[in-house]
Parts: structure tokens; C-alpha cells; sequence
């Protein structure tokens, strides 16, 4: 698998779930049960070839659609670094074109010259008549069709939904020789689909969606025998009192309303209240009305509406361009010491601070702290891409290089993984409370909070120094693993490992 992102979903919260048409009056008039994706977030990797599960009314379906820039989210965003070919199964009932016209069509929008019978090639390979209307195809013929101009497309990106359920035992076949081929060339695959088995045999990766959102992502071995078990769980209820209880926490997760500002805090508090839509409606115009007539004063009056252009005025391109940041997804790690961070309001992250990298430029990061963007010179972090090919070692191996306060406490350490900073100082009370890095109360220990103030790391002691760089050929000052749900970063000048779950 390739070390760069390629497809990712930031944040991503999706409404409209019980709702036929979409209000204008929106979001104000959102209620918890119309939340279909709540606060998402999914990176997708060059040579992976992804799976995604889950139960029925997942909204895994939507997914796909966001990812493949058909639809859009109503908060958060969409990055696509690469030409998508995107298939769904859905779309054969909106499609009243022959299958020809169809695929030539679509063949004419591949990223590549075609020739002009490429067409006839896909119509052939996925056997089927030429003068046959895609809406009356059935749901196995558009699989082989969607699957077939998938393998043309030369796509560096492919998403198929719900396609694999649908293929025969020869297809199915061809649709892993389709993947396999693109894990090889370091190229990218998803399929979203019901069909776990066929999931299993395609994919080297698994994200396991639930209630409209993430619950649960890793290797084959990690994530289907665990969602196996759940459906099993789900499957064998029969009383529908039972049923509406079951897996009850998620269900309640799924209508958190995203806290976007106080109104929304005070809203959430109260059980997801919703203003009446009458008064949405009056204020929202009402807003509308007075701003528009602000506006209209101001260009009469001021003549502020005229825009003068000069030659002598006009930018060049290089100068608009320089220190323009590309889009980045990686992290960075004050290892040297204290760092300054410039904002709209300046901070000072200290030592082992651990910020999410969202640009660069040649010379700076951009970072995103708390939703605020801040910049700092590329010299002052340490880099850490998570999607870096890095060695994998079992906690097992690293233990004896790791001091034993943490090692032999290391479960009762990582059960506060992921919880809040508040939540976590009432058990791992700190010495003096900060907000990115506190030491434990009488350990040599310090926690690590990251962007959404959410513990996600521990600094300890490295013991036995001389026989880890021994074991692990280190010749460098900073040397990372993978390990179980997280990283150890060994910081060999300061005889520090930084252990950080994402």
C-alpha cells in the first residue's frame, strides 16, 4: 500500500434522512432523527482496496455518494487527490439510454484517448445486448456492465456500490482479479456492499460503518469476525421492543446534533428542540430582507459597488501563487522543545504537543488546531505521516524497551485513550493541568490531548536504550512503529517513547 492519501471525508455530517425534499429553511429546522451521517471521517490510501460494511440502514450507500462527489455533505468536506470512476446499482433505474449509448457515453469521459470501438469491448465483456435498455436490465446485468467499465476506465480511483452482491461466481472472480490488479499497480478500490463474503475476498481493508458512522476499521481479521458476531447478535432478536434497544448507545450517537454554535449546544442539551418552522421561516426572510437593503444603501450612496481595474494593478501569477499550501492530511510532533504557533490568537504548544497537519507550503505547515488554522515552520515539528509504510511490532516485543510503569499497566493506561480531557484527569490526575501535555501525578508519565481535546497519547521513559537500537538496527534519532491501534515514536536523544493512537 502506497503512503499518500488519495480519498478522504473530513468531518463529514449528512442530514435529510427522513426528510422527502430538502427545506430551504434548513439547518435550523434539523431534528435528531433526520441526522444520516453524523461527524465522519475516512481516509482512503493509494493500493488499498477497501470494504465497506455494515448492517442494513447504515448508510454506507451514502458514503459512496459523498466520496464520489455526486452528492455533498452538509458539513465538513470531500478531498479527491485523482480521476474517479464511481458505479452504482442504484442508477440503473434512472438511466432510459440502450446499453450502447450508455457505455459510449461514459467511455467518452475516461481519462485516457479511447478508441472508437472501446465500446464494444465493454459490451462485450460484460455479455450482454447492445439494444437493451439499462432500466430494464436486471440487477446482475448492470453489475456486470458497472464492473466492466469499471476495469476500463483505468480509473486510479474506483468506488462500486453494491455491485459485488449482485455478480455470479465468474464475475465475482473477474472482480477480484480487478482488485488484486489494482493493489499491484498502487492504485485504489472500494466496494461498499451487503455481501460480506465477497467483501472478504476483494479487500485488504475493512471500515465497518454503523448507525451513519465509523465504528470500527482495520484488517480482515480484526473487523469481520467482530462485525460477524454483531449480526448474528442482531439477526437472532425476534421481539421488536428488543430490537429497538439493541445496540441502543449507537443509535443515540448517530442523532447527536453537531454542536455548531451556543443556540446548537442549548438545542442539544434539550433533547434536539427544533425552533417551529413558522418563525424559521419569518426570521430567516425577514434577515434576508434587511441585509439585502443594508446592501442596496451602501452601492447607492457610496458608489462602493464600482470596481475600478488597472493595469498597473493586476497581480502576477507567480506572486498569487507563492506560498500557496497544498492540501495535506499528517501530523506533527514538538520534539525540539516548546513551539509558537501563529493564529488569529497565538499559542505555545509544549514539548510532545501533538497537532494535525492539514498543508504545507515550502516553508510552513498549516495546522488546524480546534478548528482554528495556524501556521509554524516546517523545522520546528517533527513530520508523522500514519500512512507511512512503517515496521509492525506486538506491544510484547517493545515492552522491555518501555519503562515498566507504563508496560505492566499498559491496558489500565490505554482505557482512557479517546476520552476527554476532563473525563480522563479525574482518574490520571495530573500534576498541573495542561491542555496539550500533563505529567501524571507521581508517574513518569505524560498525557497527550489532541486537536478535539481528547486524550490520544503517553510519554514514557525508553529503558534499555543500547539493546533497542541493537535489536531494531536504529541509526536514526527518531524511529517509528506500528503497533496494535497505534505508534511508538522512540525519541533516542531524549530517551522518550510517544505512543499515539489516532
Amino acid at each position: 500500500m502506497g503512503s499518500s492519501i488519495v480519498l478522504k471525508l473530513l468531518k463529514v455530517t449528512h442530514y435529510y434522512r427522513n426528510k422527502k425534499t430538502k427545506k430551504w429553511y434548513l439547518p435550523f429546522g434539523y431534528a435528531a432523527e433526520d441526522i444520516d451521517l453524523n461527524n465522519v471521517s475516512l481516509h482512503i490510501y493509494q493500493g488499498e482496496a477497501l470494504g465497506i460494511i455494515g448492517e442494513p440502514g447504515s448508510s454506507k450507500k451514502l458514503i459512496g455518494r459523498l466520496l464520489s462527489g455526486s452528492i455533498h455533505s452538509d458539513k465538513g468536506k470531500l478531498v479527491q487527490s485523482d480521476h474517479v470512476y464511481y458505479g452504482d446499482i442504484e442508477d440503473r433505474k434512472i438511466v432510459n439510454q440502450t446499453v450502447k449509448d450508455y457505455v459510449k457515453h461514459i467511455v467518452e469521459l475516461f481519462p485516457y484517448k479511447v478508441s472508437d470501438y472501446k465500446y464494444d469491448q465493454v459490451i462485450q465483456y460484460a455479455h450482454l445486448d447492445e439494444k437493451q435498455l439499462v432500466s430494464q436490465l436486471t440487477k446482475q446485468e448492470f453489475a456486470q456492465l458497472l464492473l466492466s467499465i469499471a476495469r476500463s476506465s483505468k480509473s486510479n480511483i474506483i468506488i462500486l456500490n453494491h455491485v459485488l452482491q449482485y455478480l455470479d461466481e465468474s464475475f465475482t472472480n473477474r472482480a477480484i482479479e480487478l482488485s488484486n490488479d489494482y493493489i499491484n499497480h498502487n492504485q485504489t478500490i472500494v466496494f461498499i456492499d451487503d455481501d460480506v463474503d465477497k467483501i472478504e475476498q476483494v479487500s485488504n481493508y475493512i471500515t465497518w460503518v454503523s448507525h451513519g458512522q465509523i465504528r470500527m476499521e482495520g484488517s480482515l481479521k480484526q473487523v469481520i469476525p467482530v462485525f460477524k458476531d454483531h449480526e448474528r447478535d442482531r439477526k437472532s432478536i425476534e421481539s421488536k421492543e428488543e430490537l429497538s434497544s439493541f445496540d441502543l448507545d449507537w443509535k443515540k450517537s448517530r442523532t447527536r446534533m453537531p454542536e455548531m454554535t451556543y443556540n446548537f449546544k442549548r438545542i442539544e442539551r434539550y433533547n434536539h428542540a427544533k425552533p417551529p418552522i413558522f418563525l424559521v421561516r419569518f426570521w430567516t426572510l425577514m434577515t434576508s430582507f434587511l441585509i439585502g437593503l443594508a446592501l442596496m444603501g451602501i452601492l447607492l450612496f457610496n458608489n462602493l459597488g464600482i470596481i475600478n481595474i488597472s493595469a498597473g494593478n493586476q497581480t502576477p501569477l507567480q506572486t498569487q501563487t507563492k506560498g500557496t499550501y497544498e492540501n495535506k492530511l499528517a501530523y506533527g510532533i514538538a520534539l525540539k522543545g516548546s513551539v509558537k504557533i501563529s493564529g488569529s490568537n497565538n499559542l505555545t504548544l509544549p514539548k510532545y504537543s501533538v497537532v494535525t497537519i492539514d498543508g504545507e507550503n515550502s516553508k510552513n505547515y498549516r495546522l488546524n488546531e480546534s478548528g482554528k488554522s495556524y501556521t509554524v515552520a516546517k523545522s520546528k515539528l517533527e513530520y508523522f505521516n500514519p500512512a507511512g509504510l512503517y515496521e509492525k511490532h506486538s506491544f510484547k516485543t517493545l515492552s522491555p524497551y518501555i519503562k515498566s510503569n507504563y508496560s505492566k499497566y499498559v491496558e489500565y493506561f490505554n482505557s482512557h485513550l479517546h476520552k476527554d480531557h476532563d473525563t480522563v484527569k479525574k482518574s490520571l490526575v495530573p500534576e498541573e493541568d495542561n491542555r496539550f501535555v500533563a505529567d501524571v501525578t507521581s508517574q513518569p508519565i505524560k498525557m497527550i490531548f489532541n486537536d478535539d481535546n481528547q486524550l490520544n497519547g503517553f510519554v514514557m521513559p525508553i529503558v534499555n536504550k543500547s539493546e533497542l537500537k541493537d535489536k531494531f538496527n536504529i541509526n536514526k534519532d527518531v524511529w517509528i512503529c506500528k503497533s496494535g491501534d497505534g505508534y511508538f515514536i522512540a525519541d533516542m536523544k531524549d530517551n522518550k517513547w510517544i505512543y499515539i493512537e489516532l
